[in-house]
């Protein structure tokens, strides 16, 4: 008899009383806190300085195009340069603008010692922002079928 009596004394008990604080004190807090971001910004009186015109000072250029024609010949635009009036011409477009970028096109089947002369150009001249556009043999092979035939 004695015990059973023990074993009913000692039934655990979970006391929710500090739980249910803990719970109480934290959404209070997050309540309060999150409450502080909803400021509206003319809440704040402030004077911002007024200039006459504000642009950023020099526009970025357009990327120059440079169209690989044949062996050491690029066309810029409407002009054609070789490698050496090619080079100076980087150079001064980089001393214009220091992140100068270039755009290098070609026919597919160029050789590849071309690209890579203009690349060494580009690289001597200190242009490093260089694009090769490409286009996705799917999107070639639909231009090809949509072209009519001679």
């Amino acid at each position: 008899m004695l015990t059973h009596h023990l074993q009913t004394d000692e039934a655990p008990f979970i006391n929710m009383t500090p739980m249910v604080d803990v719970i109480l004190c934290l959404l209070v807090f997050f309540m309060a806190a999150t409450r502080l971001y909803d400021w509206d910004e003319s809440e704040f009186a402030v004077k911002v300085p007024e200039v006459a015109d504000a642009a950023p000072l020099t526009a970025a250029p357009d990327d120059l195009v440079l169209t690989i024609v044949k062996p050491a010949s690029v066309a810029v635009g409407e002009k054609i340069h070789d490698l050496d009036s090619l080079g100076t011409l980087l150079r001064e477009a980089r001393g214009r603008y220091a992140n100068q970028g270039v755009m290098i096109r070609g026919e597919a089947k160029l050789a590849y010692q071309d690209l890579a002369d203009v690349l060494s150009v580009c690289d001597s001249a200190g242009i490093r922002n260089v694009h090769l556009p490409v286009r996705s043999r799917d999107e070639s092979k639909k231009a090809a079928e949509s072209r009519p035939l001679p």
